[in-house]
């Protein structure tokens, strides 16, 4: 059955958009030959697609890659355990997830499309006393009530 002009917008626009997918994880086509226990059982579509958007495949790692990265993520992920040890809190797995997940829920969100190689540059334009004091007041928060 032919495509409604609706659906051929949309994979026209995606295509726009992420050229570098092969194909658009999200047409209806694309999702119409699995049933929906195998859809839930590869999610490559949409993983690929998480890949090529955010610095998180193995490619990124290369010199010339660019992608998206939230810096302030970065930075917090970079200097939780420094607070976690200076306000001695419970470094387990679910206190950092929370710290960092107060923390981030605090800051304003600030991507950028870079290299890989230009990250430290992106992030130290942003003062280290924001990510500090964010940090500290959910390391704060999480040491009198954690969730464990």
């Amino acid at each position: 059955m032919a495509k409604s002009k609706k659906e051929l917008d949309k994979d026209l626009m995606f295509s726009k958009i992420m050229p570098a997918l092969n194909s658009n994880p999200f047409s209806s086509d694309a999702s119409s030959d699995q049933t929906e226990a195998e859809a839930e059982a590869s999610p490559d579509s949409l993983s690929a697609l998480r890949d090529k958007i955010f610095a998180r495949s193995p490619s990124f790692q290369e010199a010339e890659a660019i992608s998206t990265i939230n810096v302030m993520e970065s930075l917090v992920l970079k200097n939780v355990d420094a607070v976690i040890k200076r306000f001695n809190v419970c470094s387990c797995d679910r206190c950092r997830c929370d710290i960092c997940a107060y923390a981030l829920n605090a800051l304003p969100a600030r991507y950028a499309v870079v290299q890989s190689s230009a990250i430290e540059k992106v992030e130290a334009e942003i003062p280290k006393k924001v990510i500090m004091d964010a940090l500290i007041k959910a390391a704060i928060q999480i040491r009198s009530h954690p969730h464990h």
